[in-house]
């Protein structure tokens, strides 16, 4: 395994290295102060993991242009504690990790990295999910705004008129957005009185919502829904801070799959399952990896060998206590997280108060 870490404030650290030696771990980690130095490497495909310093603009281009030249490699993105990635930064990188960098931190991302795109390659997914007449279009309007939001000079405006080039879909937004569960009992009547009220993040998880979740019918369908707006806002304010809007958005499309047919039951199998379906889906569409992952793994956490509650771990936590699968308790008590399940069950029931006000 070649793991180049690239960054002009990183430092070779000779502990993380015998770190690795003593889990006899055949890793060659190779550390450059200029990220764009690496070039050569990615274009000779003598890397397979690619970390880089969060705050150097050179080492967000080499993560982009790892995901264009050598995309199978694992992208990392390396963050001091309290700091927030750009939009930009967490759609290219897979993961990202806390400085300084740890061992344990860094085998975990990388296997648990692995572990999803083994999934992702599925044959026997693929052939299920290939086999259906008609998959979910991907939400054009949601990936636009995506882009847009990547660039600091988009404001609500640009935003307003995006959706408005789609009345159908505006008024399925302008519909969710006066929902309880996103308007708090305040109406919204117009797109533009949507966008400032709830912010360009929320919207754009609405604008989500709204393409993807809202084509079947039925009631299984809408309880479907209603558990998924839900989940989306408590998970957003169980992980608060960088991860919070990637955790939404997961907990959001993390039951997608069981809107497709032929997937409405929650196990088919090993690597079949509606949630590897909506994985799978997820990165038809381009969706952050991320993102990807909190729904893949969303009712087993323990597969994406994340320590603490993660993204993933929000997401299970949040449809647990939405009414959905049960609560993992060999994770809770593997990451000793059981102290703080009574304060999540409080801002739970604190969420569902205000939604039904």
């Amino acid at each position: 395994m070649r793991v180049l870490i690239a960054g002009p404030a990183l430092r070779q650290d000779s502990e993380l290295e015998a770190t690795l030696r003593r889990r006899d771990l055949d890793w060659t980690l190779v550390w450059i102060d200029r990220a764009a130095t690496a070039l050569p490497r990615l274009e000779a495909g003598e890397v397979d993991v690619v970390a880089v310093d969060g705050g150097d603009p050179q080492g967000i281009e080499l993560l982009r242009l790892a995901r264009d030249r050598r995309p199978q490699a694992v992208r990392l993105l390396l963050l001091p504690e309290g700091s927030e990635p750009g939009a930009a930064a967490l759609d290219l990188a897979h993961r990202h990790l806390g400085l300084p960098l740890r061992a344990q931190a860094l085998v975990d991302a990388i296997e648990g990295i692995g572990t999803l795109l083994v999934l992702l390659d599925n044959p026997a997914l693929k052939a299920r999910v290939g086999a259906i007449a008609q998959l979910p279009p991907a939400p054009t309007t949601y990936l636009a705004i995506s882009k847009a939001l990547s660039d600091p000079g988009v404001g609500a405006a640009q935003v307003v008129q995006a959706l408005a080039r789609d009345p159908v879909l505006a008024a399925r937004v302008l519909r969710v957005c006066n929902s309880a569960f996103f308007s708090g009992g305040r109406p919204v009547a117009d797109l533009k009185s949507a966008v400032v009220r709830l912010g360009l993040e929320t919207l754009r998880r609405i604008v989500l919502a709204a393409e993807a979740l809202s084509a079947p019918t039925g009631a299984d369908a809408e309880a479907l829904r209603r558990r998924a707006y839900f989940a989306s806002q408590l998970a957003a304010r169980l992980l608060p801070g960088p991860g919070a809007e990637t955790a939404a958005t997961a907990a959001l499309l993390a039951e997608l799959g069981r809107l497709l047919p032929g997937f409405q039951d929650e196990d088919h199998g090993e690597g079949t399952s509606d949630a590897d379906a909506a994985a799978w889906l997820l990165g038809l569409w381009g969706l952050p990896m991320p993102i990807i992952e909190g729904v893949a793994f969303h009712r087993q956490p323990g597969r994406a060998r994340q320590n603490g509650l993660g993204v993933v771990g929000a997401v299970h936590v949040a449809h647990a206590l939405a009414g959905g699968p049960p609560l993992d308790e060999a994770w809770l008590d593997a990451r000793d997280l059981r102290g703080r399940l009574p304060e999540w069950q409080r801002i739970a029931a604190r969420l569902a108060e205000s939604s039904e006000a």
